[in-house]
C-alpha cells in the first residue's frame, strides 16, 4: 500500500455515539487531497476519483479475500464503502446490517474465498440525465468449498456529492440467479 505521507492519529474504524467516523474523516481528508487508493493498511479502502469501475471490483474482491485483515470484517467494510446508496439501502443501510447480509451462503461465498478472476468486462455505458455512467464486470470466484461461482458486478459513477465522480457498486448478482431477475 502507498502511504499518505501524513499519518492520522486514530487506528481502524472508530465508533462514536453509534456512528462510524474513522473512515468518513479519512475519506474526506483524502478526497480533498485527490489522493489515490492505497491508504494506510490500518483502514478499509474507500471510493475516490482515481478508481475506475473495474478497479472497484478489484478492490472489493481483494479485500474480501482477506476479510479479517487488518481487522475483523475489513473486507466487508471496504465493499460497504464502495456501495451506492441504493445498494446500501437494499441491504439494510448500515455496515452492521451489511455484515449480517453477507453471512448468507451466496454473497458469503466471496468472503475469504480461495481465489477470483475477471471473466469479462463490459463497455462503459455513457451516463444520462438521470444516472451516471455504468459498467459491468463478470467475476469467477473459487469459494472455500471449491465450487466455482460467477458474479456480475454492476458499477455506476455517482452523480451526487459527497461521492460525485466516484465509481460505486450498483449491484452484485450471483449469475445463477440473474436470469430469474430478468423475467
Amino acid at each position: 500500500s502507498k502511504s499518505l505521507g501524513r499519518r492520522l492519529d486514530f487506528k481502524g474504524p472508530k465508533i462514536v455515539s453509534g456512528h462510524r467516523h474513522g473512515n468518513y474523516l479519512l475519506r474526506r481528508f483524502l478526497s480533498e487531497e485527490h489522493s489515490a487508493i492505497g491508504v494506510d493498511e490500518e483502514f478499509a479502502p474507500f471510493p475516490n476519483y482515481d478508481i475506475d469501475g473495474p478497479g472497484v471490483v478489484q478492490t472489493c474482491m481483494d479485500a474480501l479475500l482477506k476479510n479479517s485483515e487488518p481487522y475483523d470484517n475489513a473486507g466487508l467494510e471496504a465493499c460497504f464503502n464502495f456501495s451506492s446508496d441504493r445498494c446500501r439501502a437494499a441491504q439494510g443501510g448500515t455496515l452492521e446490517e451489511f455484515i449480517r447480509f453477507a453471512d448468507n451462503p451466496t454473497f458469503g461465498s466471496m468472503v475469504d474465498a480461495q481465489s477470483w478472476e475477471i471473466v469479462s468486462t463490459g463497455p462503459i455505458i455513457e451516463g444520462t440525465q438521470t444516472r451516471g455512467a455504468m459498467q459491468t464486470q463478470l467475476v469467477g470466484v473459487i469459494p472455500k468449498d471449491g465450487r466455482p461461482r460467477r458474479f456480475l458486478w454492476t458499477m455506476q459513477k455517482e452523480r451526487r456529492p459527497p461521492q460525485q465522480g466516484c465509481w460505486l457498486v450498483h449491484e452484485c448478482i450471483f449469475v445463477d440467479n440473474a436470469y430469474s431477475l430478468t423475467l
